[in-house]
């Protein structure tokens, strides 16, 4: 069977898209408690398709507590999404494993694919382990980590297919390939600690922007709510921080990414108003403060994008970066 090779490289793209909208979803899941909406896994209240409630005996309510139908909308959404995710990466294997028969597979693409597959079946077993111990912190934090881990992979695919096996031709320092490398590892842990402070409902335990009650870093045998919090501004100052060494690095040492540590360095201030605004509309503006919390889950993906990117660039240089199919 002959299959265009754009077919294949358009199906990854948009399995890539729908990863990404899937995480917004499940991150707007979190942050409007609709995590429980449906009580069981795979069904919903014992359907497929919970709609219309009128067909639910006793309605969308779990123990005391009733869902509006806007909540159960989001965790069934998120479970669609997290499928059509599912079936792409089927169809993605599929054209892969015929590719490979006709010798067209190119270097990393197999061990991009291994991993995304591995990733996606560890996902499944995760989200099942979510809904059955309630959104408990941790559950959450390791269903997001590897939400983001996942994503990593299908954009590794993507840019290992679209490279068609070319390779950078320039050679980077040590120093801003270890940057690079240590500028991702630090923006997935601000994701992890974010999603710990979300789902344990602590976003709003710090009042001020520099301290916590007047205490930099408050002890988590006194409050660990806060001691969190903290941690994932320590953290995010440190991100910024490593941004800013990227930017002088590649000026002086690697020319040739310079455009690639900007990109980053500028999104990190991004993601670093998002939260300054997320943590003042807690309790001035808290008609802003899911929007604003979604928002910052959306913004701090596209950093995680883009500091992937980044690290992409390092071995496929310019080779399959992103304009169009």
């Amino acid at each position: 069977m002959n299959m265009p090779a754009n077919l294949y490289s358009r199906l990854i793209g948009y399995t890539l898209l729908l990863t990404y909208i899937l995480i917004i979803v499940g991150g707007a899941t979190r942050v409007y408690d609709a995590g429980m909406s449906c009580p069981d896994w795979p069904h919903c209240y014992g359907f497929y398709i919970p709609f219309p409630e009128s067909k639910i005996p006793g309605g969308y309510t779990v123990g005391f507590q009733h869902f509006t139908w806007w909540q159960v909308s989001l965790e069934w959404s998120h479970r669609a999404l997290a499928s059509l995710v599912g079936f792409g990466l089927l169809a993605i294997t599929f054209m892969a494993v015929q590719r490979a028969r006709r010798s067209q597979s190119v270097p990393q693409e197999k061990a991009a694919l291994a991993l995304a597959l591995a990733l996606l079946t560890v996902q499944i077993g995760l989200g099942g382990l979510t809904v059955l111990k309630s959104n408990i912190n941790w559950s959450v934090v390791m269903h997001l980590g590897t939400a983001m881990l996942f994503f990593g992979s299908i954009v590794w695919l993507r840019r290992a297919v679209a490279s068609n096996g070319h390779k950078a031709s320039e050679k980077t320092p040590v120093p801003m390939r270890l940057s690079l490398y240590v500028m991702a590892a630090l923006v997935w842990v601000v994701m992890l600690i974010g999603a710990f402070v979300s789902s344990s409902h602590v976003g709003g335990v710090c009042g001020g922007l520099f301290s916590c009650d007047g205490v930099w870093m408050p002890s988590p045998k006194v409050d660990i709510g806060q001691h969190i919090h903290m941690q994932h501004r320590l953290f995010a100052l440190l991100t910024v921080i490593l941004s800013i060494v990227l930017v002088v690095l590649a000026k002086r040492t690697a020319p040739h990414l310079r455009k690639v540590a900007l990109h980053v360095h500028l999104m990190v201030w991004g993601q670093v108003a998002l939260g300054v605004a997320t943590l003042y509309s807690f309790a001035s503006y808290p008609e802003y403060y899911y929007p604003l919390s979604i928002a910052h889950l959306a913004w701090g993906t596209l950093v995680w994008l883009g500091a992937l990117g980044a690290l992409l660039t390092l071995h496929y240089g310019r080779h399959g970066r992103y304009h169009g199919a």
